[in-house]
């Protein structure tokens, strides 16, 4: 009779960890999948003394579930490789949204400029070295017309203040000079 309560309270108390895990896990497919797995972890828990009851007789059962436990790790490093790439990816892009935004703040502190359009090209290959390394730099820089008053301060023009903009880029982000490309027009 001990037994029976002893294996009872050990599928209750397998119950109550499996939904508090549960609910601490948020939704997405990890979640699917751990509940499929707290499911054989309860079945598992149910038919154990079933199988020592019947003893040698039950090896076979036991050979099954090692073989679906391989089975479900396999499962599970393939969710994890897939999350982790995910996870990549969306830093990849936090990182270039950061870069463009300093970008734009950089051109913004020129008066001159109207408007600003830019765009880069970042390495995406996670299995490179250079992951996440700037490639090209696409500017298209849009100049209010300039009055003679505007003219006298800047000689050079627009190519000038291009000129200054492209450098900074280059020393800030270490990149040569051919991986900036600067498009100028007035509006």
């Amino acid at each position: 009779m001990e037994e029976i309560k002893s294996w009872v309270l050990n599928i209750a108390s397998a119950a109550v960890l499996m939904v508090i895990l549960d609910l601490l896990i948020p939704e997405s497919r990890i979640r699917k999948f751990t509940r499929l797995l707290t499911g054989f972890i309860i079945m598992f828990i149910i038919i154990n003394p079933v199988v020592e009851l019947i003893g040698n007789g039950g090896n076979g059962l036991l050979e099954n579930l090692r073989d679906e436990s391989f089975l479900f790790n396999s499962q599970a490093a393939g969710i994890t490789n897939a999350n982790q790439r995910d996870q990549a990816r969306q830093t990849l892009e936090l990182y270039r949204e950061i870069l463009l935004s300093d970008i734009h703040n950089r051109i913004n502190t020129y008066k001159e400029i109207e408007k600003a359009e830019v765009d880069m090209v970042l390495n995406e290959n996670i299995d490179s070295e250079k992951y996440g390394q700037i490639r090209k730099i696409y500017i298209n820089l849009i100049f209010a017309k300039a009055g003679k008053k505007e003219e006298k301060l800047f000689p050079g023009g627009n190519n000038e203040i291009a000129s200054e903009i492209a450098k900074e880029i280059q020393r800030v982000f270490l990149l040569d000079e051919k991986d900036i490309l600067i498009n100028i027009s007035e509006n």
